[in-house]
């Protein structure tokens, strides 16, 4: 099933997508980073971890509509 989710980038992430935010479609977080990493070439190259609805994931999820994704590359700092 398509799921309709809200994306949100932070740090080098927004950088690579040109963007904090967007609305995207997808069945799992497998296909979403797929699509993310072919739309945003300069995405594939950043270490990032996503979270769904504020729980950071260990493996690939199903997507319902309404969800929210944050993409998080490493952050820097202490």
């Amino acid at each position: 099933m398509v799921a309709k989710v809200k994306v949100l980038y932070f740090a080098a992430a927004a950088e690579a997508a040109g963007a904090t935010e967007e609305l995207l479609t997808a069945d799992d977080t497998r296909s979403l980073r797929r699509q993310l990493t072919d739309k945003y070439p300069a995405l594939a190259a950043i270490p990032f971890r996503m979270a769904l609805n504020k729980t950071m994931l260990k493996g690939e999820a199903q997507l319902t509509t309404n969800d929210i994704i944050a993409i998080l590359p490493p952050f820097q700092g202490g």
